[in-house]
């Protein structure tokens, strides 16, 4: 019955109308709080005609192939709302409102976004609508839209009786980046470019009706909205929708909900793995029973073995199965998932540090004091392909060598919304002597080494001191380990220019509270011990150390550190160290 609702379709919306007719009482989506506590649930029924609801609002005021941003809290107004786009013809553009209590930080990434995709309505709650004028005076152009709440019960119009009619090509929504390396750009997602993902992870992860799933990821960022929410609509099964503060007050409620509601498939980044391991006791692994999770995808950021050995170790005893985590590898401009079917479990290589510096691999046996462990992240699947590439000859470089990842396939994007140029050089690219395939440069690092993809870094966050490479990441985890007083996967690593060369600069944030016996941080100490373990480790001098208090360094919606943005913060004095005072 699945493949019926799905084969023919065009558009997301035309298979969740479908399965709104055949399995009307079936649940389609449930926002939770405090992982176990359902708040509002829709069946496929409810949903779809909400759905529709929204879609007639839409089209009274004539915003169809228009573009709408979607101002919501983590909710199922929001899922509701996007939906409603699709179903009306009109773009969808998911934002975040800004945070007071960052609202410098959060209100300049929603002044570009608008000033790049011109909407002409906003989405919203009725609390934020009423907060409209007062945005108005901070974000240009604002109260001129037209704000349009959306949770109210009544909105005034009769729904529409079916979905709009969406041609493969045509624009679903755009997915801002999350501003990893530079400023948000808008991924221009067709509606075939969503159903050829869907149709992706679905394939590769064996999802179907029998399947359920319970996301915290934020939804407004591609894994959260693409798999976190849209792939349970499309598959046919069951989603649970929490907010991700309530995971980050309570990480273990992610588990709760999976140990709850049989979860069998859900994820999120390194660092959600990594605090449910630090915060699991006796007492909380004793009420977990994590037996149904058959996929536990790993991805947003680099994956760090160590972590996925731990939570393994911690969570195997309560029935999880090692074979269900895998890393997976992923990006906006391909929708969400590139290529890297499950099923392998947590597959890792352990190289040469020194020939890593020359784009070189060279493996060494597990444990080596040489060696850097580099997780894999899958390997080519049908329809899709992967090259690493030289990105300045742009030859295919042969297995073992460390180049740009290129991928082409049915779910990279359309290029980017207004920066056509741009769209050329990232979704157009050519291989040298092969102008066959037109191929998308993902800005990412690596190397394939027996059929399986290797990532390494970011292009643009690489450090290149003395004519070597190093990886932020690697001399990030060094400070960390060498200081347990530095906050896990809170530093950025990059290099400034000084008197005509390049030097290494570390920003972390620190718990100056969190000591061992209860001792205040030495900020001399720690910074000897810092210095020496990064000098050891990469034969580098330290040219400046800066101890932050939390919440400083620059991160993405999805927990990715903003290198560059701590770069410019750093140059421009931006940033506020943590002082003596404040240490004592």
């Amino acid at each position: 019955m699945a493949s019926d609702c799905i084969s023919g379709a065009t558009s997301l919306a035309q298979i969740l109308h479908r399965r709104a007719e055949r399995h009307p009482e079936r649940r389609a989506l449930t926002f939770i709080a405090r992982g176990t506590e359902e708040r509002k649930a829709h069946s496929f029924a409810g949903l779809d005609q909400r759905a529709r609801t929204i879609a007639a609002l839409l089209k009274s005021h004539g915003v169809e192939g228009d573009r709408a941003l979607l101002l919501y809290p983590q909710s199922a107004e929001y899922v509701e709302a996007f939906l409603g786009c699709l179903y009306a013809g009109t773009v969808a553009v998911p934002a975040y409102p800004p945070d007071p209590t960052r609202l410098e930080r959060t209100l300049g990434r929603l002044l570009g976004i608008i000033a790049d995709c011109r909407p002409k309505v906003v989405l919203s709650t009725a609390e934020i609508c009423a907060m409209a004028a007062a945005f108005a005076e901070q974000v240009p152009g604002l109260g001129e839209l037209t704000w349009l709440a959306t949770d109210q019960a009544d909105l005034g119009v009769a729904p529409l009786e079916s979905p709009a009619s969406a041609r493969s090509e045509q624009l679903a929504f755009l997915q801002y980046t999350s501003g990893s390396t530079s400023s948000p750009k808008g991924v221009m997602v067709s509606h075939g470019n969503l159903l050829a993902n869907l149709a992706h992870i679905r394939g590769s992860v064996a999802l179907g009706e029998d399947s359920c799933s319970v996301t915290w990821l934020p939804s407004f960022h591609d894994m959260g909205l693409v798999d976190g929410l849209l792939e349970g609509f499309y598959s046919g099964y069951p989603v649970y929708l929490m907010s991700p503060a309530d995971f980050l007050k309570h990480p273990l409620r992610w588990l709760q909900a999976v140990s709850a509601f049989k979860v069998t498939h859900s994820g999120g980044p390194n660092f959600g793995y990594e605090l449910c391991v630090r915060k699991a006791t006796p007492e909380a692994l004793a009420a977990l029973d994590l037996s149904s999770w058959r996929s536990a995808y790993c991805g947003a950021e680099p994956v760090r073995a160590g972590t996925m050995r731990r939570f393994i170790e911690t969570f195997s005893p309560r029935g999880f199965s090692p074979s269900a985590l895998f890393p997976v590898f992923g990006l906006a401009e391909v929708t969400l998932k590139a290529p890297g079917p499950q099923g392998r479990g947590v597959v890792t290589l352990s190289v040469d540090k020194e020939a890593l510096k020359e784009d070189r691999v060279l493996p060494l046996p597990a444990g080596d004091a040489n060696a850097a462990e580099i997780v894999s992240c899958g390997e080519s699947e049908e329809g899709y392909g992967l090259a690493i590439v030289d990105p300045e000859s742009r030859d295919t470089l042969p297995d073992g060598r460390v180049g740009e990842i290129w991928v082409y396939g049915p779910s990279v994007a359309q290029g980017y919304w207004r920066k056509p140029e741009l769209s050329e050089e990232t979704f157009r690219a050519r291989i040298r002597g092969d102008d066959s395939r037109q191929w998308l440069r993902t800005g990412d690092l690596g190397f394939i080494r027996d059929g399986l993809l290797y990532i390494t870094g970011r292009k643009k966050d690489l450090i290149i001191i003395g004519g070597q490479n190093h990886y932020p990441q690697d001399i990030e985890w060094t400070v960390e380990a060498a200081l347990p007083a530095v906050r896990p996967g809170c530093g950025a690593a990059f290099s400034v220019e000084v008197e005509g060369e390049e030097r290494l600069v570390v920003v972390a944030e620190v718990d100056t509270r969190q000591q061992q016996g209860g001792a205040v941080l030495d900020l001399e100490a720690a910074t000897a011990t810092v210095r020496q373990a990064v000098n050891e480790a990469y034969q580098l001098r330290l040219h400046d150390l800066v101890f932050l208090k939390p919440g400083s360094v620059p991160k993405t919606s999805s927990g990715k550190i903003q290198r560059q943005a701590a770069k410019r913060a750093y140059l421009e004095r931006g940033l506020q160290p943590v002082t003596e005072e404040q240490a004592a």
